[in-house]
């Protein structure tokens, strides 16, 4: 009896294949380096992976130091203005380091995480709801700030044509 060929594969190969395709998502390719985070065989976007990081970072401090942050409420709206103007500047900025973008990132999810505080330690329901909301236009706003979609440029890129460089050899080089 034949074995399937997806049969042969690994569960590494499939976490690979996996992260590449959803947790990636970005084209890996040489222009693209400073996108993705390779930890093993798993492959993330350093925005993506950097957000969630400071967002549950700081959601667990939140937590742990509430009765705190309850008597400062100034502080954590602080916290939360500084890290969205952080992340803001990385718009104008648009560093190619890897690690500084993953920083400006880690800021906004830093910010996130306290908006979240302030969420929770709003003293009125219509409060809550009206910071709550406010988060989808300022989410959408963002995303459009950032642009297009990476994928955009790959038809018409100069690199693709010249050397084969869409694939996960740069990444070892």
């Amino acid at each position: 009896m034949k074995k399937k060929e997806s049969d042969s594969t690994t569960v590494s190969q499939r976490m690979k294949h996996f992260s590449m395709q959803y947790l990636a998502h970005h084209p890996l390719c040489i222009k693209f380096k400073n996108h993705v985070f390779i930890i093993g065989p798993l492959f993330l976007c350093v925005g993506c992976t950097s957000v969630l990081l400071g967002f549950i970072s700081f959601t667990i401090l939140f937590f742990i130091l509430q009765e705190n942050f309850l008597a400062r409420p100034l502080t954590i709206a602080l916290v939360a203005t500084c890290g969205v103007i952080i992340a803001l500047v990385q718009l104008l900025v648009k560093p190619n380091n890897k690690w500084i973008k993953a920083l400006f990132r880690l800021s906004l999810g830093i910010g996130l995480g306290s908006f979240t505080g302030l969420i929770v330690l709003a003293p009125h329901w219509g409060l809550k709801i009206g910071l709550f909301l406010f988060l989808f236009p300022s989410v959408y706003l963002y995303n459009v700030l950032r642009g297009p979609s990476p994928y955009e440029g790959c038809q018409d890129c100069s690199i693709k044509f010249s050397e084969p460089t869409c694939d996960l050899n740069i990444f070892t080089e």
